[in-house]
């Protein structure tokens, strides 16, 4: 590989905006009416239930991130656990959750975004839209680390802000009658939570750009824990806000809009639809950064061509990486269908995450190779056993048809990984521990 190294920049308060940047995308303007269809008030504790699924994950990625220093996040944890095979798959199920989730994200901005103007909804206003918010998430990126923490941090503000105003207000106009938890089916219920947790995915990428970041092992779990808690306080308030304020939630196609229509009429519902635009195409810029930098790390690795990884010497991110990733996840925005691209990138998430729990019961290594233990420890692993188990129940909730587009993956995944052995065997090269 190139000399060139990344440069640090990424303090914590940078990280955790890039975290919430990630993680507040199109799921929270559409999952509270898609939970209320299925449960109605007792949606509530479902997004409850989520949160408590993914505080297990993020202490299990807590854990692994105060251990590496490298860029690469779970590919680098689940590698360096399990070895170059498995590592390869974690890395190339990121790839396809973080690829696909860029579409689904370009896709929802055209969709947000093309109800506010004349023609947006067509399929050249469709497409023009899709490019468009590609072209600005690509170029932030291929810009510099930089600027795409600025940014992130700009679009953070503008995300948050109206959604705990829109919550706060929208609380105290709605009726609190509604929130009274009613009795539901257990499958519609453990399927329920299984969909949010596709909204709260995206937190991993704090742990991506380690090589960024000024104080990786100190700052990184710290920004995992205010990112899940930050995200988790602003999903439930808004979801309480919902259920309250719309009548007929699970009914409604743009549930937030609706909400700030009912609050501040017309104004309210072109605001709310801009703000729904901006958060698509921010939590795509995260997307982006993930996904890229996972491309560097598996190039550094020899697990992938080093072309695709170099940084560039300027800018000193990986060009190329965000050059292809970014005009794949372009073109399938154009191609493939919001819903699919979700479900292809939530299952190959979900997977990824199991994979991470079960790399934290592994031993920690201390000077002179001695094991390092403690209470703290201790806790650390008997909570990523218990969130591995349910992460594995709430894999069960797939349908067969995204079980199957999981199965897909995987299977291409093992198929490049044994082209790439067979060409470093032939040129003599190993990869990388």
């Amino acid at each position: 590989m190139s000399t060139v190294v990344p440069l640090r920049h990424l303090g914590l308060l940078r990280l955790v905006a890039l975290g919430v940047n990630s993680v507040i995308g199109g799921g929270i303007f559409i999952m509270p009416a898609v939970v209320a269809a299925r449960l109605g008030p007792t949606s509530l504790l479902a997004w409850v239930a989520a949160a408590i699924v993914v505080t297990g994950v993020g202490l299990s990625f807590g854990r692994l991130a105060a251990l590496h220093e490298r860029s690469g996040g779970p590919y680098v944890y689940i590698r360096h656990a399990f070895g170059p095979f498995v590592g390869f798959q974690a890395g190339w199920l990121f790839c396809i959750a973080r690829i696909t989730a860029a579409a689904s994200l370009f896709n929802g901005f055209a969709r947000y975004v093309g109800a506010l103007l004349p023609g947006g909804s067509s399929v050249v206003g469709r497409t023009a839209l899709v490019l468009l918010c590609a072209f600005f998430v690509i170029g932030v990126n291929v810009a510099g680390i930089r600027q795409t923490s600025t940014v992130a941090n700009t679009l953070a503000i503008v995300k948050v802000v109206p959604l705990l105003i829109l919550g706060v207000a929208g609380l105290f106009a709605g009726d609190a009658s509604r929130l009274i938890p009613v009795a539901a089916e257990p499958m519609e219920f453990v399927r329920s939570v299984l969909l949010l947790i596709f909204a709260y995915t995206g937190f991993e990428i704090v742990t991506l750009p380690a090589e960024e970041a000024l104080r990786p092992r100190r700052d990184m779990p710290v920004a995992l824990a205010m990112t899940i808690g930050t995200v988790c306080a602003v999903y439930l308030l808004v979801q309480a806000m919902a259920l309250g304020l719309v009548d007929d939630l699970g009914n409604q196609a743009a549930p937030l809009a609706t909400a700030a229509r009912i609050l501040a009429g017309g104004p309210g519902l072109y605001a709310m639809t801009l703000v729904a635009g901006l958060s698509t195409a921010g939590c795509a810029l995260a997307s982006l950064v993930g996904g890229s930098r996972v491309v560097y790390a598996m190039a550094e690795a020899r697990q992938l061509p080093r072309t695709l990884g170099a940084l560039d010497p300027a800018r000193r991110t990986p060009v190329r990486a965000i050059l292809i990733l970014g005009g794949i996840g372009a073109l399938l925005a154009i191609l493939a269908a919001y819903e699919w691209l979700s479900a292809v990138s939530a299952g190959a998430r979900l997977l990824l995450y199991l994979a991470c729990c079960l790399a934290c019961l592994r031993p920690v290594r201390g000077g002179a190779g001695t094991a390092v233990s403690g209470w703290r420890d201790r806790l650390t692993r008997g909570i990523a056993i218990l969130t591995a188990v349910v992460v594995t129940g709430l894999l069960t909730a797939l349908e067969p048809t995204e079980a199957i587009a999981g199965m897909i993956g995987v299977t291409i995944g093992i198929i490049l990984y044994l082209a790439a052995r067979r060409d470093r065997a032939a040129a003599g090269g190993g990869e990388v521990r």
